[in-house]
């Protein structure tokens, strides 16, 4: 009794399509380095699967019935996007101890602590800093694979860069309980840009990313920016603050640590909603951007 194979697999695709171009199972043998009649077992099986006839032998070749030639072009597009397919999941081989890593202190140390402590071993570089373009100039030179930072500075990246975004928060005024000027605004529930000029101010110097979208806020409100005194050191600020009328602008999760950790001391109040921060994750590669964000 003769079985008949009328089972499916891509290779009968890849025979056919290679008879259809070739018109002839002769030649079609010395590309696929097949024999002839593997070939034309190969023709059948797929003639059974679809119980139709996909070829008529001529004096020319073989010649495709109309089924046939409907089959051919919708195999084209399958085989195309089946190799695309492949592709891609070959390429699916990134681990986490292939990426070089960038962020902000700010975001690392107080919105993602368990990340960096689960990865900063494993990451193949690491790169955290106060300063925007120590991660801005390396990752245009793809020096860094990936960079969490505030999603307003992606107008400085070059080239064709994948970005999806983590949170926004809003900015806050943090500043001594005894600070007498802010007594002024103490009815008030937040604090307008135009109010920030009646205060002292005490920031990062312009590297900070804080100070930057400070000075961003202030060009987009077409308002002039108020005075404010630079200092490089954090602790040097939080000090400054506690004992005198100076204030500073910190974005809600560092404000609240800073406050919490000086209690006794410090307070806060938020800025109007003109002062929103968002952050996102940027990288060049669709695929690490996702790995590292369902890590986060």
């Amino acid at each position: 009794m003769t079985v008949i194979d009328n089972s499916f697999n891509i290779e009968l695709l890849y025979v056919f399509v290679k008879v259809c171009e070739l018109k002839s199972i002769n030649k079609s043998s010395d590309y696929l380095s097949m024999t002839q009649p593997a070939i034309s077992k190969k023709i059948k099986q797929l003639e059974n699967y679809y119980d139709k006839q996909l070829f008529i032998r001529t004096p020319q070749g073989m010649e495709l019935t109309l089924v046939g030639h409907n089959l051919y072009k919708k195999s084209q597009n399958f085989i195309s996007e089946f190799e695309k397919m492949n592709a891609l999941i070959s390429q699916n081989s990134i681990n986490i101890t292939d990426i070089r890593l960038g962020s902000l202190d700010s975001i690392s140390s107080y919105m993602y602590p368990s990340f960096f402590v689960d990865f900063f071993s494993e990451l193949k570089k690491i790169t955290i800093t106060n300063k925007i373009f120590d991660l801005i100039q390396p990752f245009n030179e793809k020096k860094l694979d990936l960079i969490l930072i505030d999603s307003e500075f992606e107008k400085d990246f070059t080239g064709n860069v994948k970005k999806l975004q983590l949170f926004e928060e809003p900015y806050y005024l943090v500043y001594s309980q005894h600070n007498a000027t802010m007594k002024l605004f103490s009815e008030f529930s937040s604090i307008k840009a135009t109010d920030l000029h009646h205060l002292r101010i005490i920031m990062y110097p312009k590297y900070c990313p804080i100070h930057q979208r400070v000075i961003q806020i202030y060009e987009q409100l077409n308002i002039p920016l108020p005075e404010i005194v630079e200092i490089d050191y954090s602790e040097s600020t939080i000090a400054m603050i506690s004992k005198s009328d100076f204030v500073t602008i910190l974005p809600k999760s560092l404000a609240i640590n800073k406050v919490t950790q000086n209690i006794n001391t410090l307070t806060m109040k938020p800025l109007d909603d003109n002062f929103i921060r968002h952050v996102s994750v940027f990288s060049h590669s669709e695929e690490i951007l996702h790995l590292v964000h369902d890590l986060l």
